[in-house]
């Protein structure tokens, strides 16, 4: 996984959740609540599965460069720059996080600094702008707040909260990697194992036996 792999990925599922939500706008309050937190549920849920493929693929990479590290290895220094950047690395998950994060969380920071320093002119479009890219997290808030037209403490919290969440779901998928690859590496060395002992078998049934001469 790339830092773009994993932006591009929460882009597009932020994006599909804006674009329902604001479908659900529409509807009454209660439709709303129920049906975008049903979709931001699976979100967050498809989000850390996509983090596990993520993670799992980067740790197979991981593996391949550390052996090619070795200086005995055929594959020393013959690796592209590329690959390399795509092995498993906390330090890369916590970038994506950001990169992910950056562009709500700093509409949303402008819209409530303008809101205190009452800049009006730039009040307006930062608070439909922020409102739209917080979209898919306000029916977290909606049972017990209805209002979003002005900036009050929930309304600021939901601002400089919802950008993370969605990045930091794939994130903790994608630190399931090493996990994961170990698993799926010893799935398949007892597998090697049960196919040659079961091959073993099979080859001791099938050896015909020697004929004794009649007497």
């Amino acid at each position: 996984m790339t830092i773009g792999d994993m932006y591009r990925t929460n882009a597009m599922t932020t994006f599909l959740l804006i674009l329902i939500n604001l479908g659900l706008f529409t509807l009454n309050r209660l439709a709303w609540t129920v049906l975008g937190l049903l979709c931001l549920g699976g979100a967050l849920f498809l989000a850390f599965r996509q983090g596990m493929a993520y993670g799992h693929e980067a740790s197979g990479i991981l593996k391949t460069v550390e052996k090619a590290q070795d200086p005995q290895s055929p594959t020393h220094g013959q690796l592209d720059r590329k690959l390399i950047g795509r092995a498993w690395s906390v330090t890369t998950g916590i970038r994506a996080v950001l990169a992910c994060a950056l562009l709500p969380y700093v509409v949303g920071a402008a819209y409530i600094a303008c809101s205190l320093l009452n800049v009006e002119k730039l009040v307006m479009p930062l608070r439909l702008a922020s409102w739209v890219l917080a979209a898919p997290f306000w029916p977290v808030v909606l049972p017990w707040y209805n209002t979003f037209d002005r900036l009050t403490g929930v309304v600021a919290a939901v601002l400089m909260i919802s950008p993370f969440l969605l990045p930091l779901s794939t994130f903790a998928g994608y630190m399931q990697g090493p996990r994961l690859w170990e698993r799926s590496e010893k799935a398949m060395a007892e597998g090697k194992r049960r196919a040659k002992a079961k091959s073993r078998v099979v080859r001791k049934k099938t050896v015909p036996r020697s004929q004794r001469p009649e007497i």
